[in-house]
């Protein structure tokens, strides 16, 4: 347990930020803005983490700039979500800088959320990660952001409902997110099961987008007997944040498409939208693209990517929230 003091001096650092410490210098002769790269990281625990990192072409080393963390799916790389995301795309991303870790392999590649990957903190990892990021590059700790696609949306869900993590990371966008939770077959209902989830901050913007026909993870939620796991469904999900950020159950709903896309946001006033779900009718377990892509070769209404970079740019870590640290 921190004390009153050190508590006190934690919040003034995070409200007063303006800079990492990485401003001011140069980045490796190797990059350069508009281009992506890939690097080593070593853990405190000696592991080599592989990660890609995209700088935008409007990077100064003197101007604190947004970041984004990206993560693949299950057997999925670094490589097929920067080309899956777009976040590397200067037309819908011109000024945030763009990470891409890989998961560590255990046969497939996989988030430390996975029964077969016990024993793997990636949540530490990726915490590490940041801290070295901040070190290298002029980053806003106040803009700094998570999306992924399958595993890597329920991890993006993981760091949003962790005590640590959701204090340093402004906004969560999950994509087709896979929300396992520890419930035996026997109690798995998906529209009732219990959620955990002990965010360290009592403002957590979310945005999530799941198509109706997933058969990986279907939007209905249900028994998965092979990881001993329950899936929510995803209404249940979606109102279980708003329910725990004190916005209630209820919602705008918009149709959009000719109503074969449905926007659901909770929240009110300022805050309308803090919860947002997209329900993608007819849509599998894809990321949302009007062009096909490696998940989908049809494509399908709307591009999930630039709808992100907007609700980014909506959200930053508050300067006066409270912020619960006691137990850190």
């Amino acid at each position: 347990m921190r004390s009153p003091l050190a508590v006190l001096i934690l919040t003034i650092g995070i409200a007063s930020a303006t800079g990492s410490a990485g401003c001011g210098q140069s980045i490796s002769l190797n990059q350069g803005p508009g281009s992506s790269q890939s690097v080593i990281f070593t853990t405190s625990d000696g592991i080599h983490r592989p990660y890609r990192i995209y700088i935008p072409s409007s990077y100064s080393i003197n101007t604190p700039t947004p970041l984004i963390f990206s993560f693949h799916g299950w057997n999925r790389s670094l490589e097929w979500q920067e080309s899956l995301t777009q976040f590397s795309n200067e037309t819908w991303n011109p000024d945030t800088i763009a990470v891409y870790p890989q998961a560590r392999e255990q046969g497939r590649a996989g988030w430390q959320r996975d029964s077969e990957y016990q024993g793997i903190d990636d949540i530490t990892f990726i915490m590490e990660l940041l801290d070295d990021l901040q070190d290298k590059y002029c980053i806003n700790p106040t803009r700094i952001y998570v999306t992924g696609k399958s595993d890597g949306g329920g991890f993006a869900n993981d760091l949003a409902c962790d005590k640590i993590a959701s204090t340093r990371i402004a906004a969560f966008a999950p994509v087709s997110g896979c929300y396992f939770q520890d419930v035996s077959e026997e109690d798995c209902h998906p529209n009732t099961v219990p959620i955990k989830c002990t965010p360290g901050r009592s403002s957590v913007p979310i945005l999530e987008f799941h198509g109706t026909a997933d058969i990986i993870v279907p939007y209905e939620g249900g028994k998965r007997p092979q990881c001993k796991k329950c899936l929510p469904s995803i209404p249940h999900f979606i109102r279980q944040w708003s329910k725990r950020l004190g916005y209630g159950l209820h919602s705008k709903t918009t149709k959009l498409y000719d109503g074969n896309i449905w926007k659901f946001e909770y929240g009110h006033k300022g805050k309308l939208g803090i919860v947002t779900h997209y329900r993608i009718d007819g849509l599998g377990h894809a990321w949302p693209s009007t062009e096909p892509n490696n998940d989908n070769p049809d494509g399908t209404y709307f591009e999930a990517t630039p709808i992100i970079m907007d609700f980014f740019r909506r959200w930053s870590l508050p300067d006066n929230e409270d912020i619960n640290r006691d137990e850190m």
